[in-house]
């Protein structure tokens, strides 16, 4: 199971100006639990300042709420974990911890 190096991971939106979204992924072990739910929180606080600035963007038929616009972020974030790492951090509870209320 090796480290993830040099990693951020960014999601991009096809149409529109709004910036892209970045988080640090940088030296995290994914397979390892603890490391698996920093990431996690890190997207979950990365889609929130995000959505915050720019869903109009990205949902623009939902602007009054906010949790569209963080949960699309979550998942194209995840998306973005290479396939190999992002069994790992499915597999440590992850996904799960972002899914959380």
């Amino acid at each position: 199971m090796s480290l993830i190096a040099g990693l951020t991971l960014a999601t991009t939106l096809l149409a529109g100006p709004a910036p892209d979204m970045s988080v640090q992924a940088q030296g995290l072990n994914l397979a390892r639990r603890d490391e698996a739910l920093i990431l996690a929180q890190r997207i979950r606080v990365a889609s929130r300042d995000w959505c915050a600035l720019n869903r109009a963007f990205l949902t623009p038929d939902s602007i009054g709420d906010p949790r569209v616009c963080e949960q699309e972020m979550r998942r194209r974030a995840v998306n973005a974990i290479p396939r190999a790492h992002r069994v790992y951090f499915v597999r440590a509870g992850g996904r799960t911890a972002l899914n959380r209320p």
